[in-house]
């Protein structure tokens, strides 16, 4: 699965075309330090607009669609571990249900209230 495909998956399911590669992040399921879960990079200035997030567990064969809407997250930097403008998020997969961000440094930000749908193929 790459960003390309996970995107015409969601937008067909969908049925529109609101993803492309310029307003949509991918993440498939990688491996840090004894977790499994999706690295988001998110530059602090966007969040003052619209970002999507296509999250995919290729064993799960499931994509998960976030939506996080222009200024919903007010002050970014002081909910998650900022590098270099950037804010650096890992959402475990040891539970899919909670979409928490684990890193330290953060304030274990839920993204769960940000689900728009779940893909499967």
């Amino acid at each position: 699965m790459n960003k390309s495909e996970a995107i015409q998956i969601a937008n067909d399911s969908l049925q529109m075309n609101l993803l492309n590669e310029g307003n949509t992040q991918f993440s498939k399921v990688v491996r840090y330090a004894s977790d499994e879960g999706w690295w988001l990079n998110i530059p602090l200035a966007n969040f003052r607009k619209e970002c999507h997030f296509l999250i995919c567990n290729e064993k799960a064969r499931t994509i998960r669609h976030l939506c996080i809407k222009a200024n919903n997250i007010l002050s970014p930097a002081t909910k998650f571990r900022v590098k270099d403008g950037i804010a650096d998020i890992f959402i475990s997969a040891a539970n899919p249900k909670k979409m928490v961000d684990v890193l330290q440094g953060g304030t274990k930000y839920s993204f769960t209230k940000h689900l728009v749908d779940e893909h499967r193929y």
